[in-house]
């Protein structure tokens, strides 16, 4: 067989497979870094990479567009970067959608979104689009609203967690799944849907630190854990200091979850928030 049967299990498996099977085939020829980069940085076919420079930047990506055409007949493309010069080393062709007619140096760059998360490719920022909508007051609608915030780094994790928290003494007891919840709660819901708004205010700089990792001096990750009875999590944070001792903290992970409402302590739980990250 030379296609994949949609829809069939072991499919994504074997086309992930064959992607990094052709980048290790090319390795000889186009460098370990296009095999390094195809093997570590791809989700199913998206890739995603930060590097030093401008140059690095095009070199690598070249070079496996060469390599994943010429031994696999796979054509990689959609290119998107937060550097114009970076752009305008490819075929309009190549670029991803929304950049194709743009004039690199007057226009501003559109926004993408990158496996998942909202990236603001001029002002190099992850930011959030909330889309609550007019949801029932139930229990699938209220799962629906925290579900549709899509945090994987954990920007967001203390709001949502007081959403999850709202939704516990929602449903305590033998609600079905579209029946209306309690009135009397209803205020903290409209309330905490309503604040949802002001997550579109949020931006968060894409970059650890505003400058390089090579130029500093000291490099350190500080991982911090906490539980009450409500919730257990946990955050780390990279701490740099430049040539100039200058000390810049930046946001790596979080992790948050409620607790059991039940049956373990507050020294048991804090060794849940430790392994939770």
């Amino acid at each position: 067989m030379t296609v994949h049967v949609f829809g069939n299990s072991p499919s994504p498996s074997i086309a992930t497979y064959g992607l990094r099977k052709t980048a290790a085939v090319a390795e000889p020829e186009f460098g370990k870094d296009v095999t390094d980069f195809v093997e570590n940085n791809f989700y199913v076919d998206d890739g995603l990479l930060s590097l030093p420079t401008v140059p690095q930047a095009i070199d690598l990506m070249k070079r496996t567009q060469q390599a994943l055409q010429s031994q696999g007949n796979l054509r990689l493309h959609k290119i998107a970067s937060n550097h114009k010069d970076v752009l305008n080393a490819f075929p309009a062709d190549d670029l991803a959608k929304g950049m194709k007619e743009l004039e690199f140096g007057k226009d501003s760059l559109p926004n993408q979104r990158s496996l998942g998360l909202n990236w603001n490719l001029e002002s190099d920022v992850f930011f959030f689009q909330v889309a609550t909508g007019d949801k029932p007051y139930t229990k699938r609608g209220v799962l629906s609203t925290i579900n549709s915030i899509f945090d994987p780094i954990g920007f967001l994790a203390p709001v949502v967690l007081e959403g999850k928290s709202l939704l516990r003494h929602l449903v305590c007891g033998a609600i079905d799944w579209d029946e209306t919840l309690p009135a009397e709660q209803m205020g903290d819901w409209k309330r905490w849907k309503e604040s949802l708004v002001h997550l579109e205010d949020i931006k968060i700089p894409r970059t650890y630190l505003p400058g390089s990792l090579s130029n500093c001096k000291e490099k350190s990750v500080h991982i911090f854990c906490d539980a009450s009875e409500l919730a257990i999590a946990a955050v780390g944070y990279l701490k740099t200091t430049s040539q100039k001792d200058e000390c810049n903290v930046g946001f790596v992970m979080g992790r948050a979850k409620l607790a059991p409402p039940h049956g373990h302590t507050i020294p048991r739980l804090e060794l849940c928030a430790a392994y939770v990250f």
